[in-house]
């Protein structure tokens, strides 16, 4: 697994599965945690899972099209575009894949 996808709640559900969609169309290895828990409980276990990357949605990403991403090693990235986020990590991946 490559990215967590992590909803803040319920009310974000669409929003979320839209993302979760949008990387899997661009050929990323991606899980929706989409169980009724507290968004820390969420993050620690990703963390523990060694998944590299969780997105958090909430109802400000899903207004902007936008996600709060965090990295496994480097904490908080912030706020970034969804476009954005999907080409970055497909520069990664494309970084990794020896030729």
């Amino acid at each position: 697994m490559q990215v967590e996808i992590c909803p803040v709640s319920e009310k974000v559900a669409d929003y979320s599965k839209h993302v979760t969609e949008t990387l899997k169309r661009h050929g990323l290895r991606v899980h929706l945690d989409d169980r009724n828990e507290k968004l820390p409980a969420k993050i620690r276990d990703a963390q523990l899972q060694k998944i590299p990357y969780m997105l958090v949605v909430g109802p400000k990403e899903a207004e902007a099209g936008s996600v709060s991403v965090r990295h496994r090693s480097k904490g908080d990235l912030g706020p970034k575009p969804l476009a954005e986020v999907v080409a970055s990590l497909q520069r990664e991946v494309a970084d990794r894949v020896p030729s």
